[in-house]
């Protein structure tokens, strides 16, 4: 941070206060504490006191409070939803920018256009995009927060057949910048910034306020088949998908996860199983019921499908459901997550074996995705693997924090030996700080370090892998 800090007097914050639509509270405000906490999805207590936390509800209230936080030396970060598993957003002693308010939606249905303000959800982008027949590669959980998912990337529904990562979905965005002005920037204008928009992840050298997107047309049917294993089974079965990944259609999403069996499952299980059973989803995103059995066809020929114990098939789903089904397997209050990327399941399915039943919470469940990551020159998602494995830690109580934490490092320090690199959207953010690079491609990690220098040389915004704030 090379801001001198000039700490605001109650007077100042308060003339900041009434320039502005939005909210101002200080750590002396009334109502600090459960702002503070209420900021953060995770059900772990945020661990950072940001000085000020501005609620933005135009692009107008952001410029200002950058200059406000400029002028007094402190730093600033941005939330978006608040659905992350480590809050980095938070930031001891700094101004903590909500754009939760920022939430409108306009869709420009001929043009396949959608405009979202940076704070609005997955879940109800999806709605309003559906009433309009069409959809976006959004979150898997409704409550997923449009900013820092495309930020990050994003790994989103259907997200191999629209784009290849839902960020590569980006047209355009306004963003605010250190010196509090305001910007519209795409590939033509400022190609620079845009490139890092689209997957430079947390500490960029600006604030995004509003994302424009390409949409697609939603499909004429999604149909959704799940199959139940027994956990022994599970590197047979990924084993047989490994061997038809490369030929299944990008419409075809196809999810393993791997969680402990439900009471009425309980009794299937040997002990072999450990308590936990492998259900294999595959969702095709189709024109109608003939394209999705074409779409289907290489799947549902796999000699391991007769292993099912417990077959589900829902030959019409929607987008609500399928992000009911992902939000449903995160069951407790506290959560903790890592992952990879890589290239070679077969490695990373042994090591998940033998560590998820080693798991201090026999809630924590492992989930793995098929389809390789692309990715584009004029993108700062660099990162590529033919298979994405996620671990999410999830208990409930305060005691059981340490113990839990440091059963996932111990996990993903054994997954990284197979790992091509990791997808920092659930990257261990707040015990892998100093890994961060793996999130990216070496030129694309030197690349984001100087744009910081370049447009943010006095440190205005907050970068969570860099330094504290004061």
């Amino acid at each position: 941070m090379n801001l001198s800090r000039n700490v605001p007097t109650a007077a100042q914050i308060e003339c900041f206060a009434q320039s502005i639509s939005g909210h101002v509270s200080s750590q002396l405000s009334p109502g600090y504490e459960p702002l503070r906490c209420g900021l953060v999805w995770n059900g772990r207590p945020p661990e950072h006191y940001p000085f000020l936390i501005v609620t933005a509800r135009t692009t107008t209230d952001v410029a200002k409070a950058v200059d406000f936080a400029k002028c007094h030396g402190l730093a600033v970060s941005a939330r978006g939803s608040g659905h992350s598993y480590s809050a980095v957003f938070l930031c001891d002693g700094g101004l903590l920018l909500d754009l939760s308010q920022l939430n409108d939606i306009t869709v420009d249905r001929s043009a396949h256009r959608l405009s979202v303000g940076a704070g609005a959800r997955s879940g109800l982008i999806a709605a309003v995009l559906a009433r309009e027949g069409l959809a976006f590669p959004v979150g898997h959980d409704t409550q997923v927060g449009i900013g820092g998912f495309l930020l990050g990337g994003g790994l989103g529904i259907n997200c191999a057949a629209w784009g290849g990562m839902s960020t590569f979905n980006i047209l355009a965005a306004d963003i605010v910048t250190a010196d509090g002005k305001t910007h519209y920037i795409n590939a033509e204008n400022n190609p620079d910034l845009f490139w890092a928009l689209r997957g430079g992840g947390p500490g960029l050298p600006f604030i995004v306020t509003r994302f424009h997107l390409r949409c697609y047309d939603h499909p004429g049917l999604i149909s959704s088949n799940t199959w139940l294993f027994h956990f022994s089974d599970l590197l047979h079965l990924t084993q047989e998908l490994e061997a038809v990944a490369s030929s299944l259609d990008p419409r075809l999403q196809v999810m393993v996860a791997i969680f402990s069996a439900p009471p009425e499952l309980a009794e299937l299980c040997s002990a072999e199983d450990c308590g936990r059973i492998v259900a294999l989803t595959a969702m095709a995103f189709a024109e109608d019921v003939d394209d999705a059995s074409l779409i289907l066809g290489p799947l549902a020929s796999l000699p391991m499908l007769s292993n099912a114990i417990v077959r589900t098939e829902n030959p019409s789903t929607r987008f609500a459901e399928i992000q009911e089904q992902g939000k449903a397997l995160l069951v407790s209050q506290r959560f903790r997550t890592d992952n990879i990327l890589c290239d070679n399941l077969g490695d990373a399915v042994k090591i998940v074996m033998r560590h998820l039943p080693m798991a201090p919470s026999p809630a924590s469940l492992s989930l793995i995705v098929l389809g390789g990551q692309k990715t584009l020159p004029e993108a700062a998602y660099s990162v590529s693997g033919r298979y994405f494995v996620s671990t999410y830690a999830q208990w409930d109580l305060t005691e059981d924090d340490q113990v839990n934490a440091a059963w996932l490092k111990g996990f993903y320090d054994d997954m990284a030996e197979v790992a091509t690199s990791a997808y920092i959207n659930e990257f261990d953010l707040e015990g892998r700080r100093d890994e961060v690079s793996r999130c990216y491609s070496a030129a694309t990690f030197e690349r984001l370090v100087i744009l910081r220098q370049s447009y943010d040389p006095m440190g205005v915004f907050y970068n969570p892998f860099a330094h504290s704030c004061p």
